[in-house]
């Protein structure tokens, strides 16, 4: 008999509406309809309550706030260790770096059977140095069965990291679930309509999107309307940059919306931008792709690698990092009905590459062991 709990935990720091979170609950979604059993785990619950998505699945806090100080984050390992002697859960997979370092001490310190899956979503160097470097320790230990990184490029960064680290490194592209896939395929579409260009973003308000440059961007484009679906810590800068430029008219802060809201209104637009200082593998990104609009992205690696197709066409425009003036120009090319439909139609077959079914495939076959151990 096993002397563990043949369930698969999704561990992840705090609850944020961002697309972690989306990942997991379709993940866990498409695992259930597998056979599997599936819970989530948070270590405390969102710094900022407004940030919840209200369509989220329903997370288990392990302590009732976040740690503000050392004894306090002793509490928490101590309360995580508690958690997985109770439960004892075959597999976790963990993702955000603090929850990377801890969910493999705790199992460690536990002396459970449980096996630990570690996860990367964005370069390992926009992550808290101290974490990063703990992290590199952590993920040799015994308990960690495998490190996932959702881009190539992803993978890229993790490679100072120790061999033995690396030797369980592999990477798995996200996908959508395909409850979203059907949804998105159901969306009405814009289809050339009359009136101004309509770009569409979506994303945490945050320094990561990088929405000044795309806000000063909008200053050179007459006859447009920019939505930036989301929200976050930047929402007042924001609404002062938008102020001072006058772009009231035509830019609009939608605030956080529940996900099939936020795609009805993406489905609704002409292009989608995401000029992104970073990313994983945007779930925006691949929803966008799916509906069929034009992609302008930011040139930066794993920016790059999501709008290339398997067979390496470039299936979006992209734009320099930081040059508001060089993303006007790639949004007045839009402007064109010709150039729309050329980049709609790539964008359409990048979206069709994204498989639900590859995804869970290659999730089941890295957790199978594991969980057939059990």
């Amino acid at each position: 008999m096993s002397d563990h709990d043949n369930t698969i935990h999704f561990a992840i720091t705090h609850s944020t509406a961002g697309g972690i979170l989306e990942l997991w609950a379709d993940i866990a979604e498409g695992l259930r309809e597998r056979g599997h059993r599936t819970a989530g785990l948070v270590l405390y619950p969102p710094p900022d309550p407004d940030a919840k998505a209200a369509d989220e699945e329903e997370w288990h806090p392990v302590v009732s706030r976040r740690p503000r100080s050392p004894i306090a984050a002793l509490r928490m390992v101590a309360a995580l260790v508690g958690y997985l002697r109770r439960h004892r859960p075959a597999v976790v997979v963990s993702s955000m770096p603090a929850a990377n370092v801890l969910l493999p001490i705790a199992v460690t310190v536990a002396r459970v059977p449980t096996r630990v899956f570690v996860s990367h979503h964005s370069p390992i160097s926009t992550h808290n140095r101290l974490l990063d470097r703990i992290d590199g320790w952590t993920g040799c230990l015994p308990c960690v069965a495998g490190i996932v990184s959702v881009s190539h490029a992803v993978t890229a960064t993790l490679s100072g990291k120790p061999d033995a680290y690396r030797a369980k490194t592999r990477t798995i592209h996200n996908a959508l679930s395909e409850r979203i896939e059907r949804l998105l395929d159901t969306l009405p579409r814009r289809h050339g309509a009359d009136g101004p260009l309509r770009l569409v973003a979506i994303g945490r308000l945050a320094y990561q999107k990088n929405y000044p440059v795309l806000i000063r961007a909008m200053a050179h484009v007459p006859d447009a309307v920019l939505e930036i679906i989301g929200g976050g810590e930047e929402h007042a800068a924001l609404s002062a940059l938008i102020a001072e430029l006058g772009l009231g008219d035509r830019v609009t802060l939608c605030g956080l919306l529940p996900r099939n809201v936020a795609l009805a209104k993406a489905a609704s637009a002409d292009v989608f931008v995401q000029v992104s200082r970073y990313e994983g593998h945007s779930l925006a990104l691949i929803e966008a792709a799916r509906l069929g609009l034009p992609l302008i992205v930011s040139d930066v690696a794993v920016q790059v690698e999501g709008v290339t197709a398997e067979d390496g066409t470039q299936c979006g425009i992209i734009v320099p990092l930081d040059d508001p003036r060089a993303l006007a120009a790639a949004i007045m090319e839009m402007r064109q009905p010709a150039t729309r439909a050329h980049w709609a139609a790539l964008a359409t077959h990048l979206g069709g590459e994204a498989s639900n079914a590859r995804m869970l495939d290659a999730y089941e076959a890295l957790l199978a062991p594991v969980l057939r151990a059990g």
